[in-house]
């Protein structure tokens, strides 16, 4: 561990910066913003709001979606000629889901050292506050714009058992959910929008519930929402039991003459709404039964 803020010639430091709160921002991603020679910047009119605040002054370039193959060229030569660069996104930290991978990897080649400047980030911020498992998580990144695309990226990635984590505009979450929904199944979601912004709000509940949600709210939903889902739970080991025995209790109660219907039944039905293997909820649903006064079948 260091406390030391001093910047090297021949550096490039990718600095994460707030999403919302401007107060987010980490001491040392503000010392060394301080003394750098130059910060390459997504929309330096946006990063100038944070930079004032913070009494930073350096010298602001461009580096974005549409310029990083000239720009990448251009940053690496300056850190060659001994100049200390920053490179900042508009919120967040930089090459997840923004620009700065290709700057990276150019420096990289170039035998430049890349320092990482940790912190914000949608996507950690967002996994850390849902409530579904992150020892295991797929990032997609932003939903593509076309529903036909959006279709087949939750057909691609239906089968992983991981938990899934997308961005998207949230006027598009409804339709998102919706579609999210029939082709994933039953699974917990959480709607996590405008993290550290005045309006952040999470959701949790099943994407179908979701969908329902959002879809009645009479006021547009703006801003950007980071959605994650719960991965296929096939190979269901990680389940807390309690849970199960939760969602399967509430889903019995809503057959109708569930104790007519037999054991095996049931189990090969709530093994399909909650992808849980049926050989593992056959004793529950036995249990459940006998609590009720139904013999099993």
């Amino acid at each position: 561990m260091t406390d030391d803020f001093t910047v090297k010639p021949g550096c490039l430091y990718v600095v994460a910066t707030p999403l919302g709160n401007l107060n987010d921002i980490t001491f040392r991603a503000v010392e060394i913003l301080r003394a750098v020679d130059i910060i390459a910047c997504e929309d330096t009119r946006h990063s100038r709001k944070l930079f004032s605040r913070h009494g930073i002054s350096a010298k602001l370039i461009s580096y974005h979606q549409h310029n990083e193959r000239t720009a990448a060229a251009r940053i690496c030569g300056l850190v060659a000629e001994g100049r200390t660069v920053a490179l900042v996104t508009d919120a967040g930290t930089p090459g997840i889901s923004d620009p700065g991978y290709r700057l990276a990897r150019l420096a990289a080649e170039s035998d430049i050292t890349v320092v990482p400047v940790p912190g914000p980030s949608a996507l950690t911020a967002a996994l850390s506050a849902a409530g579904l498992p992150t020892d295991s998580f797929y990032f997609a990144g932003f939903l593509p714009p076309r529903q036909k695309a959006t279709e087949d990226t939750f057909h691609a990635l239906k089968e992983i058992e991981a938990t899934l984590v997308f961005f998207c505009p949230a006027r598009r979450v409804a339709g998102v959910l919706e579609t999210a929904a029939s082709i994933l199944g039953e699974r917990r979601a959480a709607v996590c929008r405008e993290m550290t912004k005045i309006y952040e709000e999470i959701a949790r509940g099943s994407l179908a519930s979701l969908a329902v949600e959002y879809a009645e709210r009479e006021e547009g939903v703006r801003g950007e929402v980071v959605l994650v889902v719960e991965g296929k739970q096939g190979g269901d080991a990680r389940l807390d039991m309690q849970e199960v025995e939760e969602r399967l209790s509430k889903m019995l109660e809503s057959v109708e003459d569930a104790a007519g219907l037999g054991a095996r039944q049931l189990a090969a039905m709530a093994a399909e709404k909650l992808g849980v293997r049926r050989n593992r909820l056959y004793p529950l649903v036995c249990a459940w039964l006998n609590e009720h006064g139904a013999a099993p079948q």
